[in-house]
């Protein structure tokens, strides 16, 4: 994990800010619709924040935002663009209930060896109805069932290693072990190659026919990116 512990961590380009800025407000329209609240009255911590992206992105469409990040160095990259990002990790904060209404999770349950336990911390600081919403990759995906083992997501030498992995059947009962119910899971993305795999005018080529299936990939819910969207049950008890 030592690589995302750089300055920059995970800030995207300008052009990737501004992708994160559309997603992020189509996510809070669905908060909305699932809190019954305004966007200006929802709380979010985004755990797992890096250099604070999500949590600018956030605040961009409105939503009291701030976040939670193991590593020092994007810490202070992040507090020097004015966020509200904390070092160390979640349950280092001694939260209470009711503190947050959205806890997000993007890409951050694969690098763990026991995703339930961040599951029922998530448990203990939201109320009944609030939501956590998971980024994470699907196995169940056409590009993993095209790709098997060329499929970057399951490289152990990229991105810090992955070593929990999920579909949208195995996310359900960690939910449900964890005291949330799924309310939707939504995928995207399709893939056939990485961009090193193959000559670039080849590799343009497979992406041209990976963008042709996005939209029925997406719509049978075989992305290789899945988030879902689970909302805590009134009187849940963690198994």
């Amino acid at each position: 994990m030592q690589e995302f512990d750089s300055p920059e961590g995970t800030w995207p380009s300008p052009k990737g800010i501004r992708r994160l800025v559309r997603r992020a407000g189509r996510m809070v329209a669905k908060c909305e619709k699932l809190l019954g609240k305004q966007k200006s009255a929802i709380r979010l911590m985004d755990v797992g924040c890096s250099s604070g992206a999500l949590v600018y992105a956030a605040q961009s469409v409105g939503v009291k935002a701030e976040g939670v990040e193991p590593s020092l160095n994007p810490v202070k990259t992040a507090k020097s663009y004015g966020l509200k990002v904390h070092q160390g990790f979640v349950e280092d904060l001694k939260l209470t209930a009711e503190s947050y209404d959205v806890v997000t999770l993007f890409e951050v349950v694969e690098h763990l060896k026991d995703p339930l336990q961040l599951f029922k911390e998530c448990h203990l600081i939201l109320s009944p109805d609030d939501i956590v919403i998971v980024k994470t990759g699907n196995t169940q995906s056409l590009t993993a069932r095209m790709m098997r083992n060329r499929w970057e997501y399951f490289d152990m030498t990229l991105h810090g290693g992955h070593i929990s992995f999920f579909n949208p059947y195995s996310l359900e009962l960690l939910a449900d072990r964890s005291g949330f119910k799924v309310d939707r899971i939504l995928t995207r993305k399709v893939n056939f190659y990485e961009k090193n795999m193959l000559p670039y005018a080849l590799y343009r080529t497979s992406r041209f026919f990976a963008n042709i299936l996005r939209h029925p990939v997406a719509w049978l819910g075989k992305g290789h990116e899945m988030m879902a969207y689970l909302q805590k049950l009134p009187q849940s008890r963690l198994h």
